[in-house]
């Protein structure tokens, strides 16, 4: 299998780079606070006097599993470059055919192909489905 071209390796490793910027951003607001504040990760960050503790103890728990997401979201954009640095970039996981170009600049950090995907979102059964 040829490796990918100059073009598509750089335009990948360029979005993979920003996005992994972007989203270390995003880490860092949510976990640190000015002197005196506490990381809206924190338990309780969003309660403030006088506050709903239910309606906080809500918004605490969704900022859990944004953090958990974002965790998520930077292991497989470092799993993207491991593989990009490598030399194994755009290989299926599954069946180790070609990954469409065009496919990886939509998504720089997909593992396998359409038509692996298709069928683990089958077995699985979590496909989006029609989108209208």
């Amino acid at each position: 299998m040829p490796p990918l071209s100059r073009s598509v390796h750089e335009e990948m490793s360029k979005r993979l780079n920003a996005a992994r910027e972007d989203l270390l951003g995003a880490v860092r607001a949510r976990t640190t606070a000015d002197e005196g504040d506490a990381p809206s990760i924190g338990p309780l960050a969003h309660e403030a006097q006088g506050d709903d503790r239910n309606t906080a103890e809500m918004i605490g728990h969704d900022e859990v599993h944004l953090a958990e997401h974002d965790a998520n979201t930077l292991h497989e954009i470092d799993v993207a470059l491991g593989k990009l640095e490598a030399g194994g970039a755009g290989i299926c996981e599954s069946c180790g055919r070609e990954i469409p170009d065009a496919r990886l600049l939509a998504t720089p950090t997909v593992r396998t192909c359409t038509e692996c995907q298709d069928r683990i979102e089958k077995e699985t059964h979590t496909g989006r489905g029609p989108s209208m």
